[in-house]
């Protein structure tokens, strides 16, 4: 239904008219249903209430015709009939107008999310585009010089800014068209070891102590996506390694048990404020102040767990430090 717009003052002169034409006519003439033209021509300057209180308005007036000019004494039962008629068809108008005022607000609403959310993903991709492309011209550099102390902590502080910057390109493709995975038969052991050589020179940066534990029963029957199951455990890594003190270990530990496997990360710090554990898995949550990350990694641990199937739970551990527990089926989604 279109909306036409008109000013308050040729509104209520047309309302006024049909008035004046129902006092000069018998009563059982109802001209009544000509109220639909000013309901429709100030609908648009109206709100819900306005728009129901001129409804009330027009009803009056059609029913007014009953008494005046005379009142009626002969067939006022299908007169009043007639115009009750009119009056439901001035009701079910103003239902529509108003329910098509509230579409047009959503609607215009939706645009407006719509175009922030484009404009948020072009300034993300072309962001990170810019960043990531002197990072990777610093690393091929890198690898042309002398090995050094200097040189591999240069290399591992733009190997971080790397993964922050693919943490933030994966979850943004993550929320606009969820995070696709190409799910077979893997091995999560051999998973796991790749993902610690990844995070071992970063934890020996800061003389922490990787330790994978597993059951003898892994073997290579979970079915999931190889490269975010990696991310998945490099994440949980690395969170563990910047909550952890100089000298301490970080233990990566594989279980199953009936139809899921089980990835434990625990480390030996200071543990999560309990008043950020609800928050840990949200976006741009910080599990502490001062902790280094942009409090993406473990909300990308959430996507790529539920991608799967799964569920993740954070706590502290009686003897101190952190928890980080992921459960995945073992079939799938």
């Amino acid at each position: 239904m279109t909306l036409v717009r008109a000013s308050s003052a040729v509104v209520w002169a047309i309302w006024l008219l049909i008035l004046l034409l129902e006092l000069a006519t018998p009563p059982a003439v109802v001209l009544g249903i000509l109220y639909v033209v000013p309901l429709l021509l100030g609908a648009s300057q109206r709100s819900p209430a306005q728009a129901w209180r001129f409804l009330l308005i027009c009803c009056g007036s059609t029913l007014l015709n009953l008494l005046v000019p005379l009142p009626l004494h002969h067939n006022i039962a299908s007169v009043l009939i007639d115009r009750l008629l009119v009056c439901l068809g001035l009701v079910v108008t103003t239902a529509l107008v108003v329910r098509n005022r509230e579409l047009e607000r959503q609607r215009i609403a939706i645009d407006v999310e719509l175009g922030q959310a484009n404009l948020r993903g072009d300034v993300i991709a072309t962001l990170a585009h810019d960043i990531k492309t002197p990072v990777l011209g610093t690393l091929a550099s890198l690898s042309l010089l002398e090995e050094s102390a200097v040189v591999e902590a240069i290399r591992s502080s733009q190997q971080r800014c790397l993964r922050l910057i693919d943490d933030l390109l994966q979850v943004f493709r993550a929320e606009q068209e969820g995070l696709q995975t190409e799910l077979q038969p893997c091995d999560l052991v051999a998973v796991a070891q790749e993902a610690m050589r990844t995070v071992e020179p970063i934890a020996a940066q800061r003389q922490i102590s990787l330790v994978l534990r597993q059951e003898r029963c892994c073997g290579a029957d979970l079915l999931a996506d190889p490269s975010l199951l990696q991310r998945l455990i490099e994440n949980l890594l690395l969170n563990a390694v910047h909550h952890s003190l100089r000298g301490q270990r970080v233990w990566l530990q594989l279980s199953r048990r009936e139809g899921e496997w089980l990835i434990d990360v625990r480390d030996g710090g200071q543990g999560f404020p309990p008043e950020k554990l609800p928050l840990l898995f949200q976006r741009f949550a910080q599990s502490c102040n001062g902790t280094p990350g942009a409090g993406l990694g473990l909300y990308l641990c959430r996507l790529i767990t539920e991608a799967h199937g799964g569920g993740i739970t954070a706590s502290n551990t009686p003897s101190g430090g952190a928890r980080v527990l992921v459960e995945l089926p073992q079939r799938g989604p």
